[in-house]
């Protein structure tokens, strides 16, 4: 049974915060290498701020996370459906270093690094013409998984970490944005849904509600939206999932 909570994971017991600013030890990173996988909605309620300040240090804190602890990493950015999605970067993040202090002198550059290219790619996707309508959240967690099962190659060796950043207006698949949507008619819409297979993953989903407008929205759609989303969460077996407007930066 999957945990699905409304807060960040603990940082310790080997368990990838998204959210910290703090520096893991030995024992914080999991036992096998991280699969750190994060997407960020670039639709139209959210073109023109794609990462507010709290988001983006949380995208900043997992591929920090992934270079002290040692994995893969992928971000992209959508706004339509999965074939629309942008790639801002991919590939293996390590620090060279015979100590782990010598390590951790070389992180901040390293991941100052990988920012920078995902801060640039995602201005040019968010300048080119849309490619197409909608917003397919649900097919983001789909490659999620599909980006986990490929690392893994079926055997579990790598632990994914998965980090989506939305407004969770899911309007492809779960017709999210539907201005009368309750929280007893998103699980229902969440119950209907085909959802992938998250065995295991460690799911953060954060900007539920949010827009570009800075309009928030009403509470009881936030929370409608929450609900749909921990439900999805549950479904597709993730081990913990946090789903969140704000992330807790520094807890």
């Amino acid at each position: 049974m999957a945990i699905c909570v409304a807060t960040t994971f603990a940082a310790g017991c080997g368990v990838i915060n998204p959210t910290t600013d703090e520096h893991p030890g030995a024992t914080d990173c999991p036992q096998s290498p991280v699969a750190f996988k994060a997407v960020i909605d670039i639709s139209g309620s959210r073109s023109s701020v794609p990462l507010s300040d709290g988001e983006n240090a949380a995208v900043q804190g997992l591929v920090r996370r992934t270079f002290l602890c040692g994995g893969n990493a992928d971000v992209s950015a959508f706004s339509g459906s999965v074939a629309s999605t942008v790639p801002l970067y991919s590939g293996e993040l390590h620090l060279d270093g015979a100590t782990e202090n010598a390590r951790l002198r070389r992180e901040p550059e390293a991941t100052e690094g990988v920012m920078t290219q995902i801060h640039q790619k995602i201005t040019d996707a968010v300048a080119a013409p849309p490619r197409s309508s909608g917003t397919d959240i649900l097919g983001q967690l789909g490659l999620n998984a599909e980006y986990g099962q490929q690392l893994n190659n079926g055997n579990g060796q790598s632990q994914l970490v998965g980090l989506i950043v939305t407004d969770g207006e899911d309007t492809d698949q779960l017709n999210f944005a539907d201005p009368t949507l309750t929280a007893a008619s998103a699980v229902a819409i969440a119950d209907a849904a085909t959802v992938p297979d998250l065995s295991g993953a460690q799911l953060t989903i954060i900007g539920i509600g949010k827009s570009s407008s800075g309009t928030p929205a009403a509470t009881a759609h936030v929370d409608a939206l929450k609900a749909g989303w921990n439900r999805i969460c549950e479904r597709a077996n993730a081990a913990e999932c946090t789903v969140v407007t704000d992330p807790a930066i520094g807890r």
